[in-house]
């Protein structure tokens, strides 16, 4: 993954957000279960975001923090108020959709002010507080466009500012640049973090893009089929990641799973599919017996092309694939594993079909418990 991770330290160690055993079950022919038993804490004033697949329950979870839906079981607490029957529209929460739902009728200034006007402000103190959101939004002078006549990132910020005029504890997102193309989505990263931190508002974030949560976030929480897998900030999930799932997620694809043939001071040895590899004994979470089996991953980014470390093996270059910056190539061992190594782009790239070695050392891996 080539993305810089935010590591800005919340504004409040105070949680705001306060989910516990969470349950949504959908009454069908057969029950699904779209949220199972999640316990989470959303800090006051962080960036968090919840990610995962389509499909893991995200957007379920973000509805019912919202009021959208009701949840089957469990306790959702904002500012420390239980809220499992209160209507939305009694939440001190805001919520941006993912089509923005803007009236397409109105100019921005109108649907900016439509909130505060249905909450009975005044004229004078909503233009004001309008003002002020243009202003934040670098929008200045787009006040009396109709909505039709901006463009996607401008009718995002819009929207933002509709659900921000209005002084909502929390601003919840619901896969908010999924429409807008690669460009402009990352140029709206930058703009969602800015506003965040000038704001110093609590954020909830959906989406299903690794680039856009590590870019943003202070914390992430990983959903997969209803349940969260890992909770922490962006760098300590890509060095550590908690289950097989967020590394396949993740797209770290070296996983290898084997048993443990011989205990030492330092390293196990491991074999899988006729290898041997070493493995501190450091990153192993348990004291390793022989006849245990083991799973680790090795980031791709720990991979070398050299015999310099201690699991050296033979190898054929499979793929080559440029990324830019980065070059990512599919390596065949002997034993027709493929590992993926991610290596900075020099003047020139390996070609299909070259022999070569490839290396890691014991303690560049992680173990799965």
């Amino acid at each position: 993954m080539n993305v810089e991770a935010q590591q800005t330290v919340p504004s409040s160690e105070q949680n705001v957000i306060e989910i516990r055993n969470l349950r949504k079950v959908y009454d069908a022919a057969e029950p699904v279960v779209a949220v199972d038993s999640v316990d989470l804490d959303v800090r006051e004033g962080e960036f968090f975001t919840i990610l995962g697949p389509s499909g893991s329950g995200k957007s379920t979870l973000l509805q019912m923090i919202t009021g959208i839906e009701t949840p089957t079981g469990g306790e959702i607490r904002i500012d420390g108020d239980v809220v499992n029957d209160v209507k939305s529209y009694n939440r001190n929460t805001s919520l941006v959709f993912q089509e923005y739902a803007l009236f397409p009728h109105m100019t921005a200034r109108e649907n900016v002010e439509y909130g505060l006007m249905l909450r009975g402000v005044p004229d004078a103190e909503r233009r004001e507080r309008a003002d002020g959101m243009f202003e934040l939004m670098n929008l200045v002078g787009k006040e009396d466009r109709n909505i039709q006549e901006l463009s996607g990132g401008e009718r995002q910020r819009v929207a933002t500012a509709r659900s921000l005029v209005i002084e909502p504890d929390v601003l919840l997102l619901d896969e908010v640049l999924g429409a807008l193309d690669e460009k402009l989505a990352k140029e709206m990263q930058v703009e969602l973090k800015r506003i965040q931190e000038e704001v110093e508002k609590t954020f909830v974030f959906v989406t299903h893009s690794q680039e856009e949560a590590f870019s943003m976030s202070d914390r992430i929480a990983i959903m997969n089929d209803g349940n969260v897998e890992q909770v922490g900030a962006p760098l300590e999930i890509y060095n550590d990641p908690a289950t097989e799932f967020v590394a396949d997620f993740l797209q770290m694809p070296n996983i290898v799973t084997g048993e443990i043939t011989a205990v030492g001071d330092r390293v196990a040895s491991v074999q899988s599919d006729g290898m041997e590899y070493r493995i501190a004994r450091t990153k192993i979470p348990w004291t390793p017996t022989v006849g245990d089996e083991l799973t680790f991953l090795i980031p791709n980014e720990r991979l070398f092309f050299d015999n310099d470390h201690e699991n050296s093996f033979e190898s054929t270059v499979a793929d080559t694939i440029f990324k830019g910056s980065y070059t990512e190539y599919a390596v065949q061992l002997l034993n027709d594993r493929e590992l993926r190594v991610h290596e900075t782009t020099g003047e020139s790239l390996l070609s299909e079909g070259s022999e070569v070695t490839v290396g890691f050392a014991s303690d560049a891996v992680v173990v799965f418990s």
